[in-house]
């Protein structure tokens, strides 16, 4: 599709489709697209310089269609969907780019029910905006309809928070020292706020976004910076969020840094052993490192295998009926709690394990052996199928053979970039690194014969 990726509309935020007038039509067509339901549309949003200017433009579009919007400010965007779900809303929309840099901004969407949009919706809403813009419409005055007032905001934003302080026994981090990294993004207030309330003495970083800094060397992209303090301050454990603090990546108690494999694992144990992993299953994706799927053979557990997007890692929990399941990059869905990835319930879940079996992080990750992996993105100037690339697909096809059952190769592109992403995972680091690089080099090389 021309608009949407794996997660929404994702680009340059002063560059088109984010222009004033073209994220009107996209505001008009959601709201005129979805059934007219509920209370209206709710709008959160990160901490991007370009948040505010899309916000309002978004509203104008959806006020002209006769919907009102409730402007929930700076929240993380799982809080949307936890508030959809459990309010009268038509839809509600996030206006995120995730942990890209505040260059980037996006827009996510969700459901009634505070799902992701399907692909058949989004195909939908794809082909009326298409259509709109085809025919140069233009929303030149939006209808007087008022947004609902702050307090309204202010009480959906409160459900959430104590949802969250909720998931923990009140007191059950009394003495235990956490570090976070808010990335200067979306968490920046509401995680050091619910960890107090649960007593724990936090130690907070990067919480203070001028717009500009989100994401920037920090966050759930570069954990070794909180992975330092909790060393040095010898805290219990550490996290680390991205800009919309959907995904987590952990820090143990001796610094290291413990990404979305690792965690899966250890929650997917605990859950079996305390009989309340669902039909034994768990759902990662084809990112996952394989000796995540090595330990959870030992133990037992099913593997379910979905494609990249927490929106597919939530497709198959539902048709397998299972309760959990996340990516690599710290996306991980207790279905049971919330339909999308929220980091803020993953680092509370995870605590709470922690707490109930008096253990480290550490000792609770000892069992996965992780295999090396390399991976490499490499910008190309268009992403053609792999299917139309023989020369590259021969390659990749020697290379599988070589490494046989003790390693692993994924070539893709990206859903949101024109990057070529090529992952592979071996016993030798060297010898994968050396093998990703013929990929690269070979697919670089194919594509630009193919363009000129």
């Amino acid at each position: 599709m021309k608009f949407f990726g794996t997660d929404g509309i994702r680009g340059k935020a002063d560059k088109f489709p984010f222009d004033n007038n073209t994220v009107s039509l996209i505001g008009y067509v959601l709201a005129e697209t979805l059934d007219k339901q509920g209370k209206g549309i709710l709008i959160g949003r990160d901490t991007r310089q370009s948040g505010k200017r899309i916000l309002n433009a978004l509203t104008k579009g959806i006020n002209a269609a006769g919907i009102k919007v409730t402007d929930l400010g700076v929240l993380p965007t799982p809080a949307v969907a936890y508030i959809l779900k459990n309010n009268d809303y038509q839809a509600g929309i996030v206006i995120s780019a995730s942990h890209n840099p505040y260059t980037d901004n996006g827009i996510k969407f969700f459901s009634s029910k505070g799902t992701k949009l399907p692909d058949s919706t989004e195909a939908k809403l794809e082909k009326n905006l298409v259509k709109y813009l085809d025919e140069k419409k233009i929303l030149k005055s939006a209808s007087k309809i008022k947004n609902f007032s702050s307090k309204d905001s202010k009480k959906l934003v409160n459900q959430y928070k104590d949802f969250l302080i909720s998931l923990m026994p009140k007191d059950a981090l009394k003495g235990k020292t956490v570090a976070i990294d808010c990335a200067n993004g979306a968490s920046y207030k509401i995680a050091p706020e619910v960890l107090k309330k649960l007593k724990a003495n936090v130690i907070v970083i990067n919480n203070n976004p001028d717009g500009k800094n989100i994401n920037l060397n920090c966050g759930a992209l570069h954990p070794e910076t909180i992975a330092e303090v909790v060393k040095e301050q010898k805290c219990f454990c550490g996290f680390a969020f991205d800009g919309d603090a959907d995904r987590v990546i952990s820090v143990d108690d001796k610094g290291i840094i413990r990404d979305g494999d690792f965690f899966l694992g250890v929650v997917a144990k605990y859950l079996k052993n305390n009989n309340k992993l669902k039909n034994n299953t768990l759902v990662i994706t084809v990112m996952a490192n394989l000796g995540l799927l090595k330990a959870a053979k030992t133990e037992k557990i099913n593997i379910v295998t979905s494609k990249v997007g927490d929106r597919y890692v939530y497709e198959d929990l539902k048709k397998h009926k299972a309760i959990l399941g996340g990516e690599q990059s710290g996306h991980i869905i207790f279905k049971q709690l919330l339909d999308t990835g929220d980091g803020q319930i993953s680092a509370l879940q995870l605590l709470n394990i922690l707490v109930k079996e008096e253990k480290k992080l550490s000792e609770m990750c000892a069992w996965i052996k992780k295999y090396p992996q390399i991976l490499i993105n490499e910008k190309v100037a268009e992403k053609i199928p792999l299917e139309k690339l023989p020369a590259t697909t021969k390659v990749i096809k020697q290379i599988e053979k070589k490494l046989g059952d003790n390693g692993r190769v994924l070539v893709r592109y990206s859903g949101t970039e024109n990057l070529l992403r090529v992952m592979l995972e071996g016993q030798d680091k060297k010898e994968i690194k050396s093998f990703a690089q013929q990929i690269v080099k070979e697919a670089v090389k194919e594509i630009a014969k193919i363009k000129k």
